[in-house]
């Protein structure tokens, strides 16, 4: 909380960081008392931790209830990626060049124990401990120079989603393979007219026509699940979400 108040004030300003501040706290302290005194029912496969139920997510303008891992602050996603990662693309025995955009906290343990594999991480700013700065539209890498590409909930807050598509495809190698996803919460993608502050700073929501766009950038997408049991999505604190395998086209 000692660096995340302040950088919310930055962000939104004093009085809506305050409010926030107050409904993180107004929903996190009952999990906590809960996960001190009551028996575990969930785990987080990413670090290890097990307890009653991960903390609510909370942001200005939405909340997702448990959410959060009060250890690794590992998400949905990021717990169902990782049994993905490890159990199905295997990828400690990946070899080339990994660009990882907007890197994950919780995953960063995962991407370092692959001996083989050159990870890059950049983001737009530098407080994910990334190895340099770049704009997804406009990436400063050579084509057709990355074996792997991983970019999860990213797109949501570019400016022009479909030039950074055109960019991942031209950096792709044509044997490479890009992992991607968004929140697909709608039939078709509704654009915001700037980034929406209640949204994560979202500039839009994305339909069902994700993976069209996709295709129209150049490539092959295969639509992906977790393969999770539903005693592995309560256990794990997974909600289901779809995620994209893609390719160069032919």
């Amino acid at each position: 909380m000692l660096s995340w108040f302040p950088a919310q004030i930055k962000e939104h300003g004093l009085l809506p960081a305050t409010r926030l501040l107050l409904r993180v706290m107004r929903y996190r302290i009952p999990v906590a008392l809960s996960n001190r005194f009551l028996q575990a029912r969930v785990e987080c496969p990413v670090c290890g931790w097990k307890g009653r139920r991960f903390f609510d997510y909370v942001e200005l303008g939405y909340r997702v209830g448990n959410g959060a891992c009060p250890t690794c602050d590992s998400h949905s996603r990021h717990r169902a990626l990782y049994l993905w990662l490890t159990k199905e693309f295997q990828l400690e025995q990946k070899t080339g060049r990994a660009l990882v955009f907007a890197p994950e906290r919780s995953l960063a343990p995962l991407w370092e124990a692959t001996p083989n594999l050159r990870v890059i991480k950049t983001d737009i700013a530098a407080s994910r401990g990334v190895h340099l700065l770049s704009d997804v539209m406009r990436l400063p890498f050579a084509s057709r120079s990355m074996e792997l590409i991983w970019c999860h909930h990213v797109l949501e807050q570019v400016e022009d989603d479909r030039a950074a598509m055109r960019e991942l495809c031209r950096v792709l190698k044509a044997n490479g393979e890009l992992v991607i996803s968004a929140g697909i919460t709608r039939l078709e993608t509704k654009e915001f007219d700037s980034a929406d502050p209640m949204l994560s700073g979202n500039r839009r929501l994305y339909g069902a026509d994700f993976p069209e766009r996709l295709r129209a950038a150049g490539f092959q997408v295969q639509e992906m699940t977790y393969n999770l049991s539903t005693e592995e999505l309560e256990r794990y604190g997974v909600y289901p979400e779809m995620f994209f395998y893609c390719t160069m086209a032919g």
